[in-house]
């Protein structure tokens, strides 16, 4: 079946050069399709199953793809799936603007060239931030302000995000990026690295050699460091005491909790709170 054109003129705002769309899948109809503008979307709720270019690709909760103009994609729906993400379409001259504001030094070819849509994974605390400002621009109406406030944030978004961009090594079996994916979840990370087993359905050792394979590291480490992240974000944005948030994150011992913390940070959990909180 042959992708279908969405052109801008129907699909992107005129005056502003975008339009965010919330997109929940009992209400949509998806097909194949291309356009000639861009588009970002934020996964903000369940998995969606992504057909782009022949290839299927299951996306996780806080997941950022960037579609470029030539991308043939669809979103598909299996066994009543349900997932939620937020659409940013924005024209070719809103792009362009960007790449001339940003200059030769933001590394634009690798992003505009790559065989698939470059994708992300947000933490859970950048991804509800990035949603917030999207359902924002979504709900304003004034088109010149929407404009303002489209182009920065597309400027917050690939220097932030997409600046050290590589295409992913398609190599990694697909089972093992979705365990990957899923243990960003706080529901996961705290649960430990047992989780990371049951989730994926492999063994313990199968899990362990694949993850020093595709991502050169293990699975201890790997919610170590999820956890850590975790903790720093909560005692920037949460008045919850340090002992709390070392058990919220999923540590069981206070003494080891402040260790790694400050071996990580170069400072205690205390510290790091007295010295960036509210900057």
């Amino acid at each position: 079946m042959a992708p279908e054109l969405y052109d801008a003129k129907e699909y992107v705002e005129a005056q502003s050069g975008c339009l965010c769309h919330y997109v929940r899948s009992d209400t949509e109809f998806f097909q194949l399709h291309y356009h000639n503008y861009y588009e970002l979307f934020l996964v903000v709720k369940g998995d969606v199953r992504h057909v782009v270019n022949g290839k299927e690709q299951l996306l996780s909760e806080g997941q950022l793809l960037f579609i470029r103009d030539f991308d043939a994609h669809e979103y598909v729906r299996r066994n009543g799936e349900y997932f939620e993400f937020i659409n940013f379409a924005f024209s070719k001259e809103t792009l362009h603007a960007m790449i001339d504001f940003l200059g030769k030094g933001f590394p634009f070819e690798p992003l505009l060239t790559a065989e698939y849509p470059p994708v992300v994974s947000l933490p859970p605390d950048e991804k509800e931030q990035l949603a917030y400002s999207l359902i924002e621009l979504y709900q304003d109406i004034d088109k010149d302000m929407i404009k303002l406030k489209g182009r920065t944030l597309l400027v917050h978004v690939f220097t932030k995000f997409f600046h050290n961009y590589k295409e992913q090594n398609r190599e990694i079996p697909s089972w093992l990026a979705v365990t990957y994916e899923k243990m960003k979840s706080p529901q996961n990370f705290t649960a430990g690295a047992k989780q990371m087993y049951k989730l994926s359905g492999k063994s313990r050792e199968h899990l362990t050699r694949c993850m020093k394979q595709y991502y050169h590291t293990t699975p201890t480490m790997y919610v170590s460091e999820l956890r850590l992240s975790h903790a720093a974000n909560l005692l920037l944005v949460s008045n919850l005491n340090v002992t709390d948030i070392c058990y919220e994150c999923g540590f069981e011992n206070l003494s080891w909790f402040y260790k790694v913390f400050s071996a990580k940070y170069g400072v205690t959990p205390t510290e790091y709170r007295r010295r960036y909180k509210d900057r």
